[in-house]
């Protein structure tokens, strides 16, 4: 019944980069895939642009304190750079700045999972993999409640308010799980 209330084109259009996300995630506990497959749809994924990475990794570091301000900087700066259809620029726009979360995400992530046994990164990935599906469900049907012409764009912005929300979460979480040591002495070559 609810799946019928969504609109399959925007979950197909999410798919890429879920299925990007999956794979990374699955390189946490060391399982390998072949390349045909699910990795046909990667090539469809947008890839995070180097100005964009820097652009949020600048916001991040002046914005310590408030780093939830810096959800959304890349994808209004691009909606106002556009300058026919900023409707349509929405979803191009807010996947182009969720895919430098998402890259970030992967690397929290993998971060997470060096300090766990195997289990533990199993269970990570188990987690992260209900995580993703329940964002995929829940901004589906958000974007579905919406009129006809702002669904896409409410949909991906909604995906990546979550996906942005999520990577600081492990990313604070990682933080706070591995303090910076630095060694009494430096390191000596004993010949």
């Amino acid at each position: 019944m609810i799946a019928s209330c969504l609109d399959r084109r925007a979950i197909g259009a999410k798919m890429p980069a879920m299925t990007r996300f999956r794979l990374a995630l699955l390189s946490v506990v060391g399982v390998t895939l072949p390349l045909w497959g699910p990795g046909a749809a990667l090539a469809q994924a947008p890839v995070p642009l180097a100005a964009d990475r820097a652009q949020l990794s600048a916001c991040l570091r002046d914005n310590r304190a408030g780093t939830p301000a810096c959800i959304g900087s890349i994808a209004v700066a691009c909606v106002g750079a556009a300058s026919t259809d900023r409707r349509g620029a929405e979803v191009g726009c807010a996947r182009r700045e969720e895919a430098v979360w998402r890259e970030r995400l992967i690397q929290a992530v993998q971060q997470s999972g060096r300090a766990l046994d195997a289990g533990q990164r199993s269970r990570l990935v188990a987690l992260q993999l209900s995580w993703e599906g329940f964002i995929a469900q829940k901004c589906a049907f958000y974007g579905s409640t919406q009129r006809e012409g702002l669904q896409l764009g409410r949909q991906a912005g909604c995906e990546l308010r979550e996906v942005a929300s999520r990577t600081l979460e492990l990313e604070r979480t990682t933080m706070r799980q591995a303090p910076t040591r630095r060694p009494s002495q430096p390191p000596q070559i004993i010949r």
